[in-house]
């Protein structure tokens, strides 16, 4: 920040409430005189409005998830009504992946500053570009974990439907009876009583008659 000793009028907005108290911790050390605001759920606000360290409230109303698209316009406007210098998102992850959504409102809060800090207590300096960046690379992974998943899905349903179609073919051929070739019986062959002598015969008869 520009200057330390200026009082600073700071959002927090409560994404990941495990590390809310250290934040507010860390934030009243590095600026003491600065006036905390806590954006949260309706849900979560009688549990931090009697916070010590916590100025005011905004309440983002009976919501499950945190974006933009799911809050009111009144929510809204009263964050950048409020001209805040300093807007932090929080992470329940060192590296602030899968919370896009939040920076996105920390972003629009029209702070001058915009910072994301972990369960490390760390944080990263965020700009419109780098939460730009951030969401795309967070819908692209997304994106290509529901194509690598679909894919499979495919790949697994051909392989089952191969398997069951050659179980198939197997049993079907089973069913129908092969055909036995048998060796064909060589037939005897019976001379026929009006058959005449063979010529061997009716040569030996003629040399007997000449005898």
């Amino acid at each position: 920040m520009k200057d330390t000793t200026k009082p600073l009028n700071i959002l927090i907005i409560r994404s990941a409430a495990n590390i809310l108290n250290a934040t507010i911790k860390s934030l009243k050390v590095e600026f003491p005189d600065s006036k905390i605001t806590v954006f949260a759920t309706e849900s979560a606000r009688e549990n931090i409005e009697n916070h010590p360290n916590i100025d005011a409230v905004i309440s983002a109303g009976t919501i499950s998830r945190m974006s933009i698209i799911n809050l009111k316009n009144k929510a809204l406007r009263k964050i950048r009504h409020s001209q805040f210098d300093l807007a932090i998102s929080l992470y329940n992850v060192d590296h602030g992946m899968g919370y896009s959504n939040i920076d996105f409102l920390a972003w629009i809060s029209g702070a001058e500053s915009i910072r994301g800090y972990s369960v490390r207590g760390t944080f990263d300096e965020l700009n419109g570009w780098r939460i730009l960046k951030k969401y795309f690379l967070e819908k692209t992974s997304f994106t290509w974990f529901i194509i690598n998943a679909i894919t499979t899905i495919i790949l697994f349903a051909l392989i089952t439907f191969g398997l069951l179609l050659e179980w198939t073919l197997r049993k079907v051929l089973k069913v129908i009876p092969h055909k036995k070739n048998h060796p064909n019986k060589q037939e005897k062959v019976i001379p026929s009583q009006h058959e005449e002598p063979s010529t061997a015969h009716n040569i030996t008869t003629h040399v007997h008659q000449k005898i």
